[in-house]
């Protein structure tokens, strides 16, 4: 019998109805979880536990170390872990969590619910079941979100729809099984790709900054930026600046002031890196001229990583590491893949 243990974060799922609308509890909601995986009894040994207690929407990346803790402290006595989250930020915690468990032997599965499982049509009840099997199956290893009876990486998954059950896709990324009948089917596009991924350096050397929570500013583009807002990023002591462009990789070159203020920002080792607005595909800055002159003046390119992956991946490194040549090599470098440079 496979045992698995379930954490509790919060989030949809285990939320329910108050005077102030939906809302987690951790009270009464775990005798109803229980019942709810009964029917796998006979398979799976299921404990469950609170780690806190949150909408997802008000998750801080402190919050992330607190369930690596929790994940470390019972890995050994159990043969996989399911952590229940709220879905409007499950893609950031999945992606954090694969980089903080480089090289598990054991599946740490992330999954909610579009609606509480107290609710009659609740997507809750099979999103937990399908979890709790994926946790158990000896074949996977690594982070996942499972949802809508898809298994996805846990560095690819995006969020679609804010109501939709079918809310998750793998993005720029193979889905890495399926659940059908409370059977799991590992997709051969899956098996190849992990049969052709490698991580160049090896898994980096990881001495944590005690209580260290770099500042990482996301900015996204948009028709007449002003330039003003990088003096507000490099007054304000941000460590990383992530841009959502356009297209491949697109911005307003033409603004010479905006583009010299970002020239200055990476001249003084703040890593300024290019991600994209499009869900699919990625960046490539070698294509038009405003990703050329983005990367002369030294921008990073996200290459494929959506920005949840590449988000929580600068905050993975900048939390062990300041060495502008050790954030260019990490950050290109494949671990869980997130990345695909080819692509």
């Amino acid at each position: 019998m496979k045992r698995v243990l379930v954490l509790m974060t919060g989030g949809t799922i285990v939320s329910l109805q108050t005077a102030e609308g939906l809302k987690p509890d951790d009270g009464e909601i775990i005798n109803i979880l229980y019942e709810k995986i009964l029917n796998l009894s006979g398979d799976y040994d299921v404990t469950i536990e609170p780690i806190f207690n949150k909408d997802s929407s008000n998750i801080i990346p402190s919050d992330w170390y607190i369930v690596e803790d929790s994940i470390r402290k019972h890995i050994n006595s159990y043969d996989g872990i399911v952590i229940l989250h709220g879905t409007d930020t499950m893609s950031y915690s999945a992606a954090m969590l694969s980089y903080l468990f480089l090289g598990i032997n054991k599946s740490i599965v992330l999954t909610g619910s579009q609606i509480p499982v107290t609710f009659e049509n609740s997507d809750g009840n099979d999103n937990l079941q399908n979890a709790v099997i994926t946790a158990g199956d000896e074949r996977l290893s690594g982070v996942f979100v499972v949802f809508h009876d898809k298994i996805i990486n846990g560095t690819r998954a995006y969020k679609r729809s804010s109501i939709n059950s079918d809310a998750y896709i793998s993005c720029n990324y193979p889905y890495v099984g399926i659940i059908k009948d409370r059977k799991l089917f590992i997709t051969e596009d899956y098996r190849r790709m992990k049969a052709l991924e490698h991580a160049e350096g090896g898994i980096p050397k990881q001495k944590l900054k005690d209580c260290f929570i770099p500042k990482i500013f996301l900015l996204k583009m948009i028709p007449g930026i002003e330039a003003g807002i990088i003096d507000f990023i490099q007054n304000e002591n941000y460590q990383g600046v992530i841009i959502e462009g356009y297209g491949l990789g697109g911005m307003p070159v033409a603004d010479t002031e905006l583009m010299n203020k970002l020239e200055e920002l990476i001249k003084r080792g703040i890593p300024v890196i290019m991600a994209t607005q499009c869900v699919y595909d990625g960046v490539n800055l070698d294509t038009y001229e405003v990703g050329i002159k983005a990367n002369k003046i030294g921008m990073i390119s996200a290459y494929d990583m959506t920005t949840e992956a590449v988000y929580t991946k600068l905050i993975w490194i900048l939390s062990f590491t300041d060495s502008y040549s050790d954030i260019l090599k990490i950050l290109q470098t494949n671990f869980c893949g997130e990345l695909n440079i080819k692509s």
